[in-house]
């Protein structure tokens, strides 16, 4: 009898063991399981992008973490468009691109940087959000400045973007010209940019430069600038500062790309590739709407709809031509840009 009860408790005691084992083994991953590293990615971008995405990011970061356990710490770069172009061609390590203008992401393309189907793994062509041009003016627009063809006024002064450092730059002028363009043909668009160039009295690198000439320095009458700039910079400063969005315009878009060569080598291609698709989501176009971006989803533009004023002549880059005709009349070395700045110069 005795050596029953003993085999049954030794019975009993293996079975606890093995339960206790089995527990442990369940609770363990919980317990003992490694956060995964923190992941760091750079993101390069144009000048103006900088508020936008301080804004951005941090909700990425939240989601991000809250899905995987991993933190994702930002390195971030801001500067004219070009001249981010040229960094990241010179060994800039950036996993992501923020441009303001698609031919600033060719040559990343020509060097085999960029994979060629970078448009077609986003939505809209890798395009989150987009603007207009604005013609920003002095306190009750004294000049009167209400239309491109204000810009050729003997006596307006006009604070520009060189179009050799910005894409800023390049649709503000192409807006101009490109309006005109298509209403009165192309000698009176040759006329028009011979013209505001000679009135143009700063020429900056970048847009963020362009603002603080005009509101800080208050430097000329009139600024040439995207329209989410200048609501931004209203939301910021106690005075608003008149803008009028002319009827006739170019689109504006913003497209972002990871930089495929970067991304593969550090091994940060997914969560590069999240946060770009992230830009795309309901959370982040409120966000480029609250930063004055018109934003892609019908939805979120139609609720901030009242900040934006109508334009009925929208023109898009292929309307013109695309890209590559545009500068070679415009903005190539020798082009017409370059003949009005020697034309004003000799004046």
């Amino acid at each position: 009898m005795f050596r029953l009860r003993l085999q049954w408790w030794h019975s009993l005691l293996g079975i606890v063991a093995f339960l206790g084992v089995i527990s442990a083994n369940l609770l363990l991953p919980s317990i003992t399981q490694p956060q995964p590293s923190p992941v760091e990615l750079t993101l390069v971008g144009y000048a103006v992008a900088r508020p936008v995405f301080a804004r951005i990011i941090p909700e990425f970061q939240k989601e991000w973490q809250a899905k995987t356990g991993q933190r994702v710490i930002f390195k971030e770069s801001y500067g004219p468009s070009a001249a981010q172009t040229r960094a990241i061609l010179a060994g800039l390590e950036a996993d992501i691109l923020a441009q303001n203008m698609q031919t600033f992401i060719t040559p990343l393309v020509e060097r085999n940087l960029v994979r060629p189907d970078w448009q077609r793994r986003l939505p809209n062509n890798a395009v989150p959000a987009h603007t207009f041009m604005a013609l920003v003016t002095r306190p009750n627009n004294p000049k009167n400045i209400r239309d491109w063809q204000d810009l050729t006024r003997e006596g307006v002064g006009i604070v520009s973007i060189n179009p050799k450092t910005s894409g800023n730059a390049r649709w503000g002028l192409l807006a101009g010209y490109g309006a005109i363009l298509k209403s009165q043909g192309r000698e009176k668009a040759r006329e028009y940019v011979m013209a505001m160039v000679k009135n143009i009295v700063r020429l900056v690198n970048s847009g963020r430069e362009a603002t603080d000439a005009f509101i800080k320095n208050r430097i000329g009458d009139v600024m040439i600038n995207f329209e989410n700039e200048i609501i931004f910079t209203n939301e910021a400063i106690p005075r608003d500062f008149p803008y009028t969005v002319p009827s006739a315009n170019i689109q504006v878009d913003f497209p972002v790309t990871v930089i495929d060569s970067v991304v593969d080598r550090k091994g940060t291609r997914r969560v590069a590739e999240e946060f770009t698709k992230f830009l795309f989501t309901a959370k982040a176009q409120e966000i480029y709407a609250q930063f004055g971006y018109r934003p892609i989803n019908q939805q979120v533009l139609q609720t901030y709809s009242k900040q934006f004023p109508p334009v009925s002549k929208p023109y898009r880059v292929r309307d013109f031509g695309g890209w590559q005709i545009i500068d070679k009349d415009l903005f190539a070395d020798g082009a017409l840009f370059d003949q009005a700045q020697k034309a004003a110069v000799g004046r």
